[in-house]
């Protein structure tokens, strides 16, 4: 198989389950305006959104400076955003960006960058 060498994005939302189970359809809009922004500062950092699934966002880029400027960026957009939810209410996402070896099969890139990614967004 063939590898190559990529700075990972992982971006998940926390307590995506709980916010959903207080209001579904409001966490529905946040989550769906913060994927568009995220996918949005993904693509001005030259980087390619790989897969969504649910609330969570997987993205390559060719440089890790990239893909943490990418992820600064969405973060720092977010926080000046003009919605601001009751306290315990409000989406937010956790980034986790890596660099390591990725296996591209059937439009999806897959390794264990991509989990080191997925874990350190999980402590982010």
């Amino acid at each position: 198989m063939k590898r190559q060498l990529s700075a990972i994005l992982y971006a998940d939302v926390a307590d995506y389950s709980r916010l959903t189970g207080q209001d579904e359809e409001k966490t529905h809009q946040q989550l769906n305006t913060g994927l568009n922004l995220l996918t949005a500062k993904i693509a001005a950092h030259d980087g390619s959104k790989v897969h969504e699934a649910g609330d969570a966002i997987l993205a390559e880029f060719s440089s890790a400076t990239d893909a943490v400027d990418a992820a600064f960026e969405f973060q720092k957009a977010m926080a000046t955003r003009e919605i601001d939810p009751a306290e315990g209410e409000q989406i937010e996402f956790r980034i986790g960006v890596n660099v390591g070896e990725v296996i591209r099969d059937r439009d999806d890139i897959y390794g264990d960058g991509i989990n080191i990614a997925a874990r350190i967004q999980e402590v982010a």
